[in-house]
């Protein structure tokens, strides 16, 4: 029999646990990667087929052997005489393909002959198989008779290519653990990646202070280490990438170039190579392209989400969101900042045309399709303002933010009292099933509990249950449960007419007595956290200011009329300007196209919470050519309770969320911005006191 030994191998961790075994462990039993044990399992199949024993696959369990005794000593025998016939077709042309993207100096066929074991004319046909490969990506497999084989491309092109082959040949979690532990001797890893190379490059990273290094997610984290090996690597041997001139002078003047040149020239200190400019540009559009970790998106002041118009932009896609779901994520603050966190770097990567790498996208959208489908229609609002085209990886993540957040409402409405509902057709089957998959996804706070036919109703079946509200295609006339008739398909109207029929019922469950028991709960966390919102907001109404046209020709002087206006003494003065302004040089929050700038900080010389308006008597120009007519100024204590910052936060978040409060702000006068400044911090301390929690940014 003609098998690998490989096989072999897979074939016997099966036999030796007799259960389900994970792909991933079979993997680690025989030090290959996930992704080769996948490619080979045809094979594994077919050997096991020819022998008699099942295999069964079950998702999340694994893999499981189904075998007699007599056919497990059947397979032993065939296995001691099979001819090993080494690589499969598929684990050869990956080999070919890493040892091309590794080498300089064009191969001969004999060579790679040699190492694979394999006729010349093998190879040439495995050439054949991997020249699609290479051409795809802009590559050409450049075969001459007598000269052998090498690759042709741009030095962009052939970096890509190796990131490709490794994404390719290796799970997320492989590349991780690999990195994590250092790489295995042998793994084909080991052939397009440096072993130390890469260990000097995790040693540089990990030595690197920087804030922003420290808040790089673990994905982006791994890919800029990647970039930075391959970049090394390909600079030793010579190889250098360039940048179109134009591109280069602009992410010069960007913030993260000073961090990629503190990388380069950790670099060059422990390669002692020269790495030139255009490399710290491309380390400079990775760093712009990585995602941060969440908390990363809130600015050191903790007052905002820093980046006004990609918070609205989300800000407006769960709105929509709830217009074609019915779920309801607005109250979801952890979506916000996700979603926020996400296509920050996710534009600026479609912008600087960066790769754009999802390996759940297929899972995605087996598990997920309608919030998948959803989601591809709410990125219309990012597509429109940037004229940019999500990719479906981009568009398959937008997915799994929002599939968490329904998780985490469905989650949080399971921990609450759910009305008991039967869905209601003729035979109780057919239409029913259809109105009930569409409820499930519709309405989280029902607790579906039965699909019913006119018969069950007339019989008393869902008093006797304990249903509360019936929803049924057709009429009801025997039973004195709330009830609603709607279309099979469940138009709009139907979900409208539910939702208010819903909103009764409930009130009068609220409304009906209830055996209680006499029992003690202490309350006192509640009260105080409780005092102190009511606090922080009488004390930040009681501080507002308008302050009309004010003479100002930049923000440095901006700054210092704010400084001098919000504490007593010179000293103070001085620490608040420098504060400010340091504050600004971190990067301006800017309420693009609203002509407005928040100014914010937190500062020792702060001693009550201050929320101001300062309206320009004429608009300056910022430095980056926005036209600006008013500032938003929040100043806070150094260590101001926490109830303090939630309601300053909440204020924030309105300038995204309620378009009215933004432009009464800017234009109202002084008692029509306190009376909707009050509503939304009146609304936000009634919710506190239904909710017994507080909303938290």
């Amino acid at each position: 029999m003609d098998c690998s030994k490989r096989v072999i191998g897979i074939i016997e961790v099966l036999i030796d646990n007799r259960d389900y075994v994970a792909v991933s462990e079979i993997a680690d039993i025989l030090g290959i990667s996930k992704r080769t044990v996948f490619r080979e399992m045809e094979e594994v199949e077919r050997v096991i087929h020819s022998i008699g024993m099942e295999i069964i696959k079950k998702t999340r369990l694994g893999v499981k052997l189904i075998a007699t005794e007599e056919q497990i000593l059947a397979f032993r025998v065939v296995s001691e005489s099979c001819n090993d016939m080494g690589y499969s077709q598929e684990t050869r042309q990956s080999q070919i393909i890493s040892e091309l993207l590794k080498s300089k100096e064009p191969k001969k066929f004999y060579h790679f002959s040699k190492m694979l074991d394999v006729s010349e004319a093998t190879i040439s046909n495995d050439m054949d198989k991997v020249e699609p490969w290479f051409a795809v990506r802009g590559i050409e497999l450049v075969r001459k008779p007598g000269f052998g084989v090498y690759l042709e491309g741009k030095e962009k092109q052939l970096r890509k290519a190796i990131v490709d082959f490794l994404y390719q040949n290796y799970e997320h979690q492989d590349l991780l653990t690999l990195f994590n532990s250092g790489l295995t001797q042998g793994s084909m890893m080991d052939d397009v990646l440096d072993k130390g190379i890469l260990v000097k490059i995790n040693g540089i990273l990990a030595s690197y202070k920087s804030p922003l290094s420290q808040k790089l997610t673990e994905n982006a984290y791994m890919g800029l280490t990647i970039h930075l090996a391959i970049a090394v690597q390909r600079v030793l041997r010579g190889e250098e990438i360039h940048m179109k001139e134009e591109t280069l002078s602009s992410l010069m003047r960007d913030a993260h170039f000073e961090i990629a040149r503190e990388i380069g020239e950790s670099i060059e200190t422990v390669f002692d190579i020269r790495f030139p400019t255009d490399e710290l540009g491309y380390i400079t559009m990775h760093l712009k392209g990585s995602k941060l970790t969440t908390g990363s998106i809130v600015d050191q002041d903790e007052l905002m989400i820093t980046n006004f118009e990609i918070t609205r932009i989300a800000s407006n896609m769960i709105h929509r969101f709830k217009h074609l779901s019915g779920f309801n994520l607005l109250e979801d603050d952890q979506l916000l900042i996700g979603l926020v966190a996400h296509l920050r770097p996710a534009i600026t990567r479609i912008k600087l045309n960066m790769e754009i790498r999802n390996p759940l996208l297929d899972k995605i959208k087996e598990m997920y399709p309608e919030i998948y489908a959803m989601s591809k229609e709410v990125s219309d609002i990012i597509e429109q303002k940037y004229e940019i085209e999500l990719p479906p990886g981009e568009i398959g993540y937008i997915a799994m933010h929002f599939g968490a957040s329904i998780e985490r409402l469905r989650k949080q409405m399971g921990q609450q009292r759910r009305i008991k509902v039967g869905v209601v057709c003729a035979s109780g089957i057919g239409t029913s099933s259809l109105l009930y998959s569409r409820l499930t996804k519709l309405f989280p706070e029902m607790e579906l509990i039965i699909q019913l036919s006119r018969d069950d109703v007339s019989s008393g079946k869902p008093e006797a249950m304990g249903i509360e509200f019936l929803v049924s295609t057709i009429y009801l006339e025997y039973t004195v449960i709330p009830n609603i008739r709607v279309n099979p398909l469940l138009m709009s109207d139907d979900v409208e007419h539910i939702k208010q029929t819903l909103s009764i019922v409930k009130s009068k469950m609220d409304l009906s007595p209830k055996v209680t028991q006499n029992v003690y709960v202490d309350e006192t966390e509640h009260i105080k956290k409780l005092h102190m919102l009511t606090e922080a907001i009488l004390r930040i109404e009681s501080g507002f200011e308008i302050h009309e046209l004010v003479k100002t020709a930049n923000m440095k002087s901006l700054i210092k009329n704010i400084a001098d206006e919000s504490v007593v003494n010179s000293k103070a003065k001085k620490i608040l300007f420098k504060e400010l302004m340091d504050r600004e040089k971190l990067g301006s929050t800017i309420l693009h196209g609203e002509r407005t700038i928040l100014i914010h900080t937190k500062s020792e010389t702060v001693s009550h919470p201050s929320f101001s308006i300062w309206r320009l008597e004429r608009p300056m120009i910022h430095s980056d050519g926005e036209e600006i007519d008013t500032a938003i100024v929040m100043l806070l204590g150094k260590h101001v309770p926490s109830a303090y910052l939630e309601i300053m936060s909440k204020l924030s978040q309105s300038l995204i969320e309620e378009p009215y409060f933004l432009e009464v702000l800017r234009v109202g006068n002084k008692l029509d911005v306190e009376r909707e400044m009050k509503r939304i911090l009146h609304q936000f301390l009634n919710r506190f006191l239904k909710r017994g929690d507080s909303h938290e940014l």
